[in-house]
């Protein structure tokens, strides 16, 4: 029987093992194959955050498995959409520069702030990445592009919010939910390293 605390890492793996079936379906021009195997590998993101917290099974590297597969998917997910919707990528590509270009700007000031990327798993950046999965139902139906607009937007702002946070808290390394959470740990942090809040040697007590 598997270890509960492995599902989260066991279905990140599984996001990753479908990325060369969802585009070899693209390259065979099957959209159905595509969308199929696309929403079985986004539900599994859905469930490895929710098996990880229903266990308690949070690790550095469930965190970097998570948001490797996070990056194939997105970075697959694009490529499919542009082989098999040409004519919709065209026209919804300055939304998609400016969305995916905001996440590769934390990436790159990430790596050159911290020599490492940032696995913080924000709640905006979890809205958004849901927010984008289910915009692409209205989107590829070609009934509105609003919903796929809007998910843009608030991935764009998710990447000011990292952004923030990797200046606020550089030395942290973990999940941090939004910025005021990494505000609070700056202050925690910096009130614990104040002078004003050391007790004297002389005045401790053994």
């Amino acid at each position: 029987m598997v270890n509960a605390k492995l599902l989260p890492n066991l279905l990140s793996g599984t996001r990753i093992v479908l990325m060369p079936a969802v585009l070899t379906a693209a390259l065979a021009g099957s959209q159905g194959w595509f969308l199929g195997l696309l929403a079985a590998s986004l539900a599994t993101d859905a469930l490895d955050g929710f098996f990880a917290r229903r266990f308690n099974a949070f690790s550095e590297f469930g965190r970097k498995l998570d948001s490797a597969a996070d990056y194939l998917t997105l970075v697959v997910g694009l490529a499919g959409i542009a082989l098999l919707w040409p004519v919709i990528m065209r026209r919804e590509l300055p939304w998609v520069v400016a969305g995916v270009g905001t996440f590769f700007v934390v990436l790159g000031y990430a790596f050159w702030r911290l020599g490492r990327l940032p696995y913080y798993h924000t709640w905006t950046s979890k809205v958004g990445v849901a927010g984008c999965a289910l915009a692409l139902i209205p989107l590829l139906a070609g009934w509105t592009a609003l919903p796929f607009h809007v998910a843009m937007v608030i991935l764009m702002v998710g990447g000011v919010e990292e952004v923030m946070i990797v200046s606020l808290i550089p030395w942290h390394r973990g999940e941090v939910p939004t910025v005021w959470h990494a505000w609070r740990m700056r202050g925690l942090r910096e009130k614990a390293e104040s002078p004003a809040t050391r007790v004297p040697v002389s005045t401790r007590r053994d």
